[in-house]
């Protein structure tokens, strides 16, 4: 009943920060990137909630269950080095006066700005929805696990009220996923610290864990194979040098150039809040990932093997209710829940706005929808592709922390040149993007198709070899293409592009009075 309790005021906020973040949707970019005026403490904390999904919460506990430290080096130092490298994103992406509103639309702005359809921008849309289509449907698995736990409910029935979640969350757009994180990122804090403390307590402290594991011979599974001994201290675990490596590569550098931590750079309202944001972060996830280290390793010592056929993506839902006191483990799971939800609506988010904003109406640029109409048709999307995907995650998939791996490790195969080298590269031009993007794509599903060892890295020096191939024989960039990130005072002509892409009358209007400004000084 408490763990009902906790989880109604939980709902109770969700709803009412969604509806009262309706009135700030009100433009386009409202409703895509805040409208580019996000402050710092609300950055941290939707920051922090994007981070912390249930790859973080509950898949790598799983994999420190299974493997022990050595999910530590591949997934935990991969992202925290991650986000380290993130402001270097941060610092140029966020420089433009009149910055991008989507991924894709900073795409067409710095490799076709002169194209009224952008062929690369429909690609790149294309490939975040596939993407982030995946991304959400792991969080209705790892919510449907969580909220089974909580209620008692079937699964297959329990993913269904993550529909709840997603609706009133997605209809105040950015603003409304943005208000919801901040208190998600605060449960998610209390609720691992307490759940650390309580496993923390019934191992009997730090020094039982790694005597216990040290030497632990126990399968996964009660039936498995008995793991080596020492092999949950050792750096690499059961993976093997290559397969951690490649893990760790995926999410470090694939991690950096996903589409929605350079979108979320496009929110703030300045470079030095973009950057501030990220490193407050790195200290609130600090104190999340500790604790879930503890509760990984820990749950080794508490639990030895689960039933046969469990996934380990459970260890940390069965820990919190039988080792934890009611309150804290209620909290605990309702932080569960908000991992999911916090992921799953920033993700969505991105999914809809790729196909609709990004595809669709870069497709069809003579379409004209207002900005109501716009709003609109993007939380139908919304809500119709979440319930696709609450259908698609009656079956759960396999690992819920290796789906994230894979993704972004083909994330950063892709997008890698497009984000590094067009954010600090001048030369950097549209053959290059499509070159770079196209092979490291195909590069990387055949090496994953092909077993390689290290997919992402086979595909990545792939891309950039196709990139030093054609770029030095194609024509250089017009400077309309990359004068916002390398200029702070642009010209006419620049400004002009970008309103012709963005299509915002209300920045038409300013810019024909800057010109006329200009025109009367002159």
């Amino acid at each position: 009943m408490l763990y009902l309790i906790v989880l109604g005021f939980y709902v109770a906020f969700v709803i009412w920060a969604s509806l009262r973040s309706l009135k700030e949707a009100e433009s386009m970019s409202d409703f895509t990137t805040g409208g580019h005026r996000m402050g710092l403490l609300l950055g941290i904390g939707t920051t922090t909630a994007t981070w912390v999904s249930v790859a973080s919460v509950m898949g790598v506990p799983g994999y420190l269950y299974s493997n022990g430290v050595s999910a530590i080096i591949g997934w935990v130092a991969g992202w925290f080095l991650a986000t380290s490298l993130i402001p270097l994103v941060a610092y140029k992406i966020r420089r433009p006066e009149t910055p991008a509103r989507t991924f894709p639309e900073y795409i067409h702005l710095r490799f076709e700005p002169f194209r009224k359809v952008s062929h690369l921008r429909t690609i790149v849309g294309a490939i975040m929805f596939i993407g982030y289509f995946l991304f959400v449907h792991l969080q209705v698995v790892g919510f449907g696990i969580v909220f089974s736990t909580i209620t008692g409910i079937d699964y297959k029935y329990a993913i269904f009220a993550f529909l709840i979640f997603l609706l009133f969350t997605s209809i105040g757009g950015f603003w409304s996923v943005a208000a919801t994180d901040a208190l998600n990122t605060t449960l998610i804090v209390i609720g691992v610290i307490l759940g650390g403390g309580a496993v923390l307590a019934a191992t009997g402290g730090w020094g039982n864990i790694v005597d216990s594991i040290s030497v632990t011979t126990s399968p996964t599974n009660i039936g498995g194979s008995e793991i080596p001994e020492g092999s949950m201290i050792s750096p690499v675990g059961t993976f093997g040098l290559g397969a951690l490596f490649a893990i760790f590569m995926s999410n470090a550098i694939g991690s950096i150039v996903s589409p929605h931590w350079v979108t979320r750079m496009l929110a703030p309202k300045n470079i030095k809040v973009a950057i501030l944001q990220i490193m407050g972060s790195v200290f609130v996830l600090t104190a999340i990932f500790v604790p879930l280290i503890i509760m990984g390793l820990g749950a080794k010592t508490l639990i030895p093997s689960l039933p046969a056929g469990q996934s380990t993506d459970y260890i940390i839902p069965v820990i919190i209710q039988e080792y934890t006191p009611p309150l804290v483990g209620a909290l605990t799971l309702v932080a569960l829940c908000a991992a999911a939800v916090s992921s799953a609506n920033s993700m969505l988010l991105h999914c809809a706005t790729s196909v609709y904003y990004d595809v669709y109406l870069n497709i069809f640029p003579n379409k004209k929808i207002n900005e109501k109409k716009f709003n609109m048709n993007l939380r139908i999307g919304m809500f119709a592709i979440a319930v696709i995907a609450v259908i698609s995650a009656i079956t759960p998939p396999w690992f819920l922390a290796m789906g994230f791996t894979y993704v972004y490790g083909g994330f950063g195969a892709v997008f890698f040149a497009v984000v590094i080298l067009g954010l600090y590269w001048k030369r950097m031009n549209r053959a290059g993007a499509y070159v770079s993007m196209l092979v490291g794509l195909f590069t990387y599903i055949i090496a994953q198709v092909s077993n390689a060892t290290n997919p992402f890295l086979i595909a990545l020096v792939a891309s950039l070899a196709g990139v030093l191939a054609v770029v030095f024989f194609t024509k250089k960039p017009p400077v309309e293409a990359y004068e916002p990130y390398f200029k702070a005072d642009i010209s006419p002509s620049t400004k002009q592009t970008i309103i012709n892409i963005q299509k915002n009358e209300k920045d038409e209007k300013v810019i024909r009075d800057e010109t006329e400004k200009v025109k009367k000084d002159a």
